[in-house]
């Protein structure tokens, strides 16, 4: 059906003429049912500018320990989402089962954007089998998830996140040990307790790499060890542990871990010790343990190691004859290290008889602090850090040195040294306070200085953070030049900002969400690089953003590490329309004004003339004026500051469109003629609406264009049937 134009629908007085009633042809009333013309009711539903908003997926499940390579999630569906994104942050271990708080909003990044279903799975090792190493940071991790509903067909916005859920993997047991010449009798495997575990299973080798492993128990969760007796003295054996979750789901095998039953006659078991001068934070790269009693005749030893990173029991050494071992073998700082010496004699037919492990002796290299943290006030720059590892009494005795430069690379010159006996501050922290001058020092290391004179490696680099940025402008209904619109008809944001005062962040992350205090998603693939120029943009191609809409961007500042944690503060934009984008929307607010007037909706033509005043529902108002004017019609309809809608409902964002200005038609008998006037809009998108090239065919608009001209865009014409659609 070919419908009124919106903005004319009064021509129905085309064929008004004085005193000519039987002129009132049907061809021009406004009630001629499926005639070509239309009806004016036809538009007069009830419009909205309120933005459809998708709402955040709720009752989001994360499968916590239930994989030992995957987690599963979960979520309700979402009235008009077509996909949902996947969001994710890992946190890893500060120290052993020490964690940081929740994650920041910084901290997440798309896991995967497009999900077109309500469950998502995160391959996180996609062979756990293959590597089951303790060593592996992924069981020790925690995963945060969120996820957004979607539709970017039809141009909408992603909803706010959900509620964060969050999810480890299934691990498979530590710290496995075995009796070692404890018992002739049995040997007992221990092991600790896996979370999501219902029972568990341990597997007998006779083979130092686990082939042809044999079950030979099947455990309780509750019980975290097992006495195998079906054993041989004197003979070693492999045992491993798996864990099942309640749907008998088996986690990687953990490390293997030798026991045995000792034979009569076998040697006694060994007291060790670490050597004096060696093992605690003496050296940087050795450890020496010895033992007592004297070694005897025919009696030889084997060195084992296992550490705080892995509990695989690692044989360093075997056939020795001395009372001591000095291992240089791969040690790393930051970790425990412990030593169990085992004694072997020789019994009758020349059989070796292998004596109980020694009760394990711990060590350490001395080792830098693992987590500096700078921090900067003006251009002084200090610098706090958690002890090194060692008792406190350790700690205590030990020097820190402090080095600075204006290089990440380096050269690092001497800063300060913190002296023993090193206070820690209730916070846990060592402080150094003041150590260095950030105009010439930005980057910043740490070394362990013990009363023997030996130094550490130094620790990890750091930078203080760089303070927050400060957002100038962002765009709202802007023309940028060189720019083109979204499938929604909406053109890209510009985000202007200043670096901050008296710093010159290396680079900058920008976010953006659809929610003023929540919801920020990073949109910058690659860091924007910082500098010296002082002030910086970026424009943001959201293909997803939709009219009638706020976008509030934040960006987080950042050093030449890539590390950062001050925000700058939070500016709202958004784009400008296109051209038939802006008479669409801004045609709701005529046709809304339109619903109010009662003249033009009289069934009988004569009954339309007259006139009277509407008022909008938030300010102004519109007046009809319907006169016969020979030889036709002359319509007046006048707007004043007319404003119904208020941006995506909310009155604190002001007016959606405010309008004012006429827009007329003057018409022939024959129906034909066109319209005048142009409509000043303010509110969320100023511009200019003109009718002077509409034309009216038939009573209806049948041709021409609008002209359309959005604050500062150059005057653009749209096609007549533009105005037709709603």
């Amino acid at each position: 059906m070919k419908k009124f134009l919106p903005l004319s629908g009064l021509l129905v007085f085309a064929a008004l003429l004085p005193g000519c009633a039987d002129l009132f042809q049907e061809k021009v009333a406004l009630n001629r049912g499926s005639s070509d013309l239309g009806s004016l009711q036809d538009l007069l539903q009830p419009v909205s500018t309120e933005p459809i908003v998708l709402a955040a997926p709720t009752q989001l499940y994360v499968a916590d320990a239930q994989s030992p390579s995957v987690i599963r999630l979960g979520w309700n569906a979402v009235a008009g989402a077509s996909s949902y994104s996947v969001e994710r942050a890992v946190l890893e271990p500060l120290s052993e089962d020490v964690f940081p708080p929740e994650p920041a909003e910084g901290d997440f990044e798309v896991l995967e954007a497009f999900v077109y279903a309500t469950s998502y799975t995160d391959s996180i090792i996609p062979e756990p089998g293959q590597n089951p190493s303790e060593a592996r940071p992924e069981y020790r991790n925690r995963y945060y998830y969120r996820v957004r509903a979607e539709n970017v067909r039809n141009g909408l916005d992603p909803s706010s996140p959900s509620a964060v859920g969050m999810g480890t993997l299934f691990a498979f047991p530590r710290n496995v040990r075995a009796g070692k010449g404890v018992s002739g009798a049995e040997i007992r495997v221990d092991w600790d307790r896996v979370k999501g575990a219902a029972s568990y299973r341990v597997y007998r080798s006779e083979y130092a790499s686990g082939a042809a492993p044999l079950a030979v128990a099947r455990v309780f969760g509750n019980q975290n060890w097992y006495r195998d007796a079906g054993i041989e003295k004197n003979r070693d054996y492999y045992y491993s542990v798996e864990a099942l979750t309640p749907l008998q789901v088996p986690s990687a095998a953990g490390p293997l871990a030798l026991g045995y039953a000792i034979a009569e006659n076998a040697p006694g078991k060994l007291s060790v010790r670490l050597a004096a001068g060696f093992g605690r934070g003496h050296h940087t790269d050795r450890i020496r343990v010895e033992w007592v009693p004297d070694p005897a005749p025919g009696v030889t030893y084997a060195v084992y190691r296992y550490s705080s990173a892995d509990s695989s029991l690692t044989p360093l050494a075997r056939g020795e004859t001395a009372a001591f071992w000095e291992d240089t073998a791969g040690l790393e700082p930051g970790i425990f290290y412990y030593y169990q010496v085992q004694p072997s004699g020789t019994g009758s037919g020349g059989t070796a008889l292998k004596g109980p492990f020694s009760d394990p002796v711990e060590a350490f290299i001395l080792s830098p602090p693992v987590t500096v943290l700078a921090e900067k006030s003006g251009t002084l720059v200090s610098l706090k850090w958690f002890p090194v590892i060692g008792t406190p009494a350790e700690q205590a005795a030990w020097s820190y040195r402090v080095y600075g430069s204006n290089n990440s690379a380096g050269p690092f010159h001497e800063l300060r040294t913190v002296s023993a006996p090193v206070p820690v501050g209730s916070d846990g922290y060592v402080h150094a306070d003041g150590v260095g001058d950030y105009s010439v020092y930005r980057f910043y290391r740490v070394s362990t200085f013990n009363s023997l004179s030996v130094e550490s490696v130094p620790g990890a680099t750091v930078s203080p953070h760089p303070a927050a940025a400060l957002i100038q402008h962002v765009s709202r209904g802007a023309f940028l030049a060189g720019e083109a619109p979204n499938g929604s008809g909406v053109y890209p944001v510009r985000i202007g900002w200043k670096k901050p005062a008296d710093e010159e962040p290396a680079f900058y992350h920008l976010y953006r969400s659809a929610e003023p205090d929540s919801g920020f998603r990073r949109i910058t693939t690659n860091p924007i690089p910082g500098g010296s120029g002082g002030e910086f943009s970026f424009i943001d191609q959201n293909r997803a953003a939709r009219v009638g809409r706020w976008y509030y961007y934040r960006l987080l500042s950042l050093n030449e590490l890539g590390q950062g944690s001050a925000w700058s503060d939070t500016l709202a934009g958004y784009g400008a329309l296109s051209y038939e984008q802006y008479m669409l929307e801004y045609n709701k607010t005529v046709l809304s004004s339109q619903k109010k007037l009662t003249l033009m909706h009289k069934p009988n033509n004569m009954d339309k003339l007259g006139s009277e005043i509407k008022y909008g529902t938030i300010s102004g108002s519109i007046s009809y004026d319907a006169r016969i004017e020979n030889p036709g019609a002359r319509i007046i309809m006048r707007y004043e500051n007319y404003a119904d809608f208020f941006i995506g409902g909310d009155s604190s964002r002001g007016v959606y469109f405010a309008v004012t200005g006429n827009t007329n038609t003057t018409t022939s008998i024959s129906g034909n003629g066109k319209m005048d006037g142009t409509m000043e809009c303010t509110g969320m998108y100023p511009g200019k609406v003109y009718y002077d090239n509409v034309e009216i065919k038939g009573g209806a608009a049948g041709g021409g264009t609008y002209g359309i001209e959005p604050e500062g865009f150059p005057r653009g014409e749209v096609n007549w049937l533009v105005g037709e659609k709603r």
